[in-house]
C-alpha cells in the first residue's frame, strides 16, 4: 500500500512538473501531443486527469491562436515575370513561428498555407515564395500554386489566400506534419528549402 501510494505521489509530482514547464505555444503543443499519445494507450484510456490536462492544453493552444489572429504576415509581390509561366516571386514575412503554424492550420489542405493578405492574386498563380520567420531568424523558399481565394472577411475566415505547397518532398511532407504536431523544432523549417 505505501508502494502504490510512492508511485501515485512520484506520477503526480512529475504531472505537476511538466505542467510547469509550459512556456510558450511549443511547449503546449509538444505536451499536447504527449498527453493525446497517452490517453490513446489503454493505460490512458479513461484517465480523468489526463483527459483534463488534454482539455486545458487544448486550450492554451487556443488562445494563443486567438492572440495570434489579429496579425497578418506582410506580404510582398516581389516580381511579376513577363513570361506567363513563369512563377511569380513573393515574399512572406511572418513575425513567428506561432504565426506559421497559424497559417498551416487556417489552410484547408494539408500541405498548404493560408494567407492573411488583401493582395490577391488569381487562382492557379504559380509562385516562388520566399518565407522569413523574424523572430526565429529562418528562411526557406517553396513553390505553391493559389488554389482559392477569400475576398473579404467572414465569420470562419480572414481575407486572404489559400496556397498548396507544390513539389514537396516526402521528407519535406513529414516536416510540416511534425511541426503541426509539436513532435519538432521550429528550426527544422529550414530544412523546407526546395
Amino acid at each position: 500500500m505505501a508502494e502504490t501510494k510512492s508511485i501515485l505521489s512520484q506520477m503526480v509530482a512529475t504531472s505537476v512538473a511538466q505542467e510547469a514547464h509550459v512556456t510558450n505555444f511549443f511547449d503546449a503543443l509538444r505536451e499536447l501531443r504527449r498527453v493525446e499519445l497517452e490517453l490513446a494507450t489503454p493505460y490512458g484510456r479513461g484517465d480523468a486527469m489526463l483527459a483534463a490536462r488534454a482539455k486545458e492544453l487544448k486550450g492554451y493552444k487556443d488562445v494563443f491562436l486567438k492572440a495570434e489572429a489579429q496579425r497578418r504576415p506582410r506580404f510582398t509581390v516581389m516580381d511579376r515575370r513577363a513570361d506567363p509561366d513563369a512563377p511569380i516571386v513573393v515574399e512572406l514575412q511572418f513575425s513567428n513561428g506561432v504565426q506559421f503554424y497559424e497559417s498551416l492550420h487556417l489552410s484547408l489542405t494539408k500541405g498548404g498555407l493560408f494567407i492573411k493578405t488583401d493582395t490577391l492574386l488569381p487562382i492557379d498563380s504559380m509562385l516562388e515564395v520566399h518565407c522569413k520567420l523574424e523572430e526565429e531568424d529562418i528562411s526557406f523558399k517553396v513553390s505553391a500554386k493559389v488554389v482559392w481565394i477569400n475576398p473579404r472577411d467572414s465569420q470562419l475566415r480572414p481575407a486572404g489566400m489559400g496556397l498548396k505547397l507544390m513539389r514537396m518532398s516526402s521528407v519535406q511532407l513529414q516536416v510540416i506534419e511534425d511541426f503541426t504536431n509539436g513532435e519538432t523544432q521550429i528550426q527544422t523549417l529550414s530544412h523546407l528549402s526546395e
